[in-house]
Protein backbone atom coordinates (compact mmCIF):
# COMPACT_ATOMS: atom_id res chain seq x y z
CA UNK A 1 0.00 0.00 0.00
CA UNK A 2 1.16 3.42 -0.70
CA UNK A 3 -0.33 6.60 -0.62
CA UNK A 4 1.15 9.42 -3.03
CA UNK A 5 -0.04 13.30 -2.53
CA UNK A 6 0.77 16.41 -4.26
CA UNK A 7 -0.80 19.72 -4.82
CA UNK A 8 -1.65 21.62 -8.37
CA UNK A 9 -3.33 24.40 -9.09
CA UNK A 10 -5.43 24.48 -6.13
CA UNK A 11 -6.03 20.84 -6.16
CA UNK A 12 -4.88 18.17 -3.72
CA UNK A 13 -4.23 14.73 -4.99
CA UNK A 14 -4.24 12.04 -2.66
CA UNK A 15 -3.28 8.75 -4.99
CA UNK A 16 -3.75 5.65 -3.09
CA UNK A 17 -2.56 2.32 -4.08
CA UNK A 18 -1.94 -1.49 -3.19
CA UNK A 19 -4.70 -3.16 -0.27
CA UNK A 20 -6.54 -0.39 1.92
CA UNK A 21 -7.82 -2.58 4.90
CA UNK A 22 -7.21 -2.92 8.75
CA UNK A 23 -3.73 -3.60 8.48
CA UNK A 24 -2.87 -0.48 5.99
CA UNK A 25 -5.72 1.96 7.40
CA UNK A 26 -3.44 3.59 10.10
CA UNK A 27 -1.32 4.52 7.31
CA UNK A 28 -4.03 6.35 5.18
CA UNK A 29 -5.38 8.34 7.97
CA UNK A 30 -2.01 8.85 8.58
CA UNK A 31 -1.63 10.55 5.36
CA UNK A 32 -5.04 12.29 5.17
CA UNK A 33 -4.86 13.68 8.78
CA UNK A 34 -1.37 15.60 7.13
CA UNK A 35 -3.64 17.14 4.16
CA UNK A 36 -3.79 20.93 4.70
CA UNK A 37 -7.15 21.63 3.79
CA UNK A 38 -7.82 25.54 2.77
CA UNK A 39 -11.19 26.79 3.06
CA UNK A 40 -13.22 26.04 -0.77
CA UNK A 41 -10.20 23.60 -1.70
CA UNK A 42 -10.68 20.69 -3.64
CA UNK A 43 -9.32 17.50 -2.68
CA UNK A 44 -9.24 14.37 -5.05
CA UNK A 45 -8.19 10.73 -3.61
CA UNK A 46 -7.06 8.44 -6.68
CA UNK A 47 -8.78 5.34 -6.13
CA UNK A 48 -7.88 3.90 -9.64
CA UNK A 49 -4.14 1.60 -8.48
CA UNK A 50 -6.75 0.43 -5.32
CA UNK A 51 -6.52 -3.32 -5.24
CA UNK A 52 -8.51 -4.22 -2.43
CA UNK A 53 -10.34 -2.00 -0.16
CA UNK A 54 -12.68 -3.20 2.49
CA UNK A 55 -14.82 -1.20 5.30
CA UNK A 56 -12.18 0.26 7.15
CA UNK A 57 -10.89 2.02 4.23
CA UNK A 58 -13.71 3.15 3.24
CA UNK A 59 -14.41 4.76 6.77
CA UNK A 60 -11.18 6.54 6.01
CA UNK A 61 -12.57 7.82 3.23
CA UNK A 62 -15.92 8.92 5.06
CA UNK A 63 -13.59 10.41 7.70
CA UNK A 64 -11.99 12.55 5.38
CA UNK A 65 -14.80 13.73 3.62
CA UNK A 66 -16.62 14.89 7.00
CA UNK A 67 -12.40 17.14 7.65
CA UNK A 68 -12.55 18.95 4.16
CA UNK A 69 -16.11 19.73 4.87
CA UNK A 70 -15.57 20.81 8.35
CA UNK A 71 -13.02 23.29 6.39
CA UNK A 72 -15.26 24.09 3.30
CA UNK A 73 -13.57 21.97 0.72
CA UNK A 74 -15.00 19.64 -1.33
CA UNK A 75 -14.04 15.59 -2.01
CA UNK A 76 -13.64 13.85 -4.94
CA UNK A 77 -13.03 9.99 -5.67
CA UNK A 78 -11.46 8.75 -8.38
CA UNK A 79 -12.47 4.88 -8.62
CA UNK A 80 -11.35 2.12 -10.92
CA UNK A 81 -13.20 -0.98 -11.64
CA UNK A 82 -12.73 -2.39 -7.81
CA UNK A 83 -13.23 0.57 -6.21
CA UNK A 84 -16.41 1.74 -8.33
CA UNK A 85 -18.78 -1.26 -7.46
CA UNK A 86 -17.62 -0.99 -3.50
CA UNK A 87 -18.43 2.40 -3.25
CA UNK A 88 -21.83 2.23 -5.33
CA UNK A 89 -23.08 -0.33 -3.00
CA UNK A 90 -22.45 1.66 -0.06
CA UNK A 91 -24.39 4.34 -1.97
CA UNK A 92 -21.40 6.71 -1.01
CA UNK A 93 -21.66 8.40 -5.30
CA UNK A 94 -24.80 9.60 -3.80
CA UNK A 95 -22.59 11.61 -1.02
CA UNK A 96 -19.47 12.18 -2.48
CA UNK A 97 -18.95 13.63 -5.99
CA UNK A 98 -17.43 10.18 -8.05
CA UNK A 99 -15.77 9.98 -11.42
CA UNK A 100 -15.30 6.69 -12.93
CA UNK A 101 -12.34 6.40 -14.20
CA UNK A 102 -13.35 4.20 -17.33
CA UNK A 103 -14.87 7.77 -18.52
CA UNK A 104 -12.36 9.51 -21.01
CA UNK A 105 -11.93 12.81 -19.22
CA UNK A 106 -9.99 13.65 -16.40
CA UNK A 107 -11.93 14.55 -13.13
CA UNK A 108 -13.29 18.14 -12.51
CA UNK A 109 -14.78 19.95 -10.27
CA UNK A 110 -17.25 17.93 -8.10
CA UNK A 111 -20.86 18.51 -8.73
CA UNK A 112 -22.96 19.13 -5.87
CA UNK A 113 -24.73 16.40 -4.09
CA UNK A 114 -28.12 15.64 -5.00
CA UNK A 115 -31.09 15.35 -3.02
CA UNK A 116 -31.82 11.26 -2.26
CA UNK A 117 -35.18 10.16 -3.86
Amino acid sequence: MSVTVSSTGGVTWARLSGEIDTYTVPDVRAAFEELAIEPGQKVVVDLRDVTFLDSSGLGAVIGLYHHVGEHGGRLQLVCGDITLRLVRLMHLDQVIDVVDASEPSEPSEPSEPSEPS
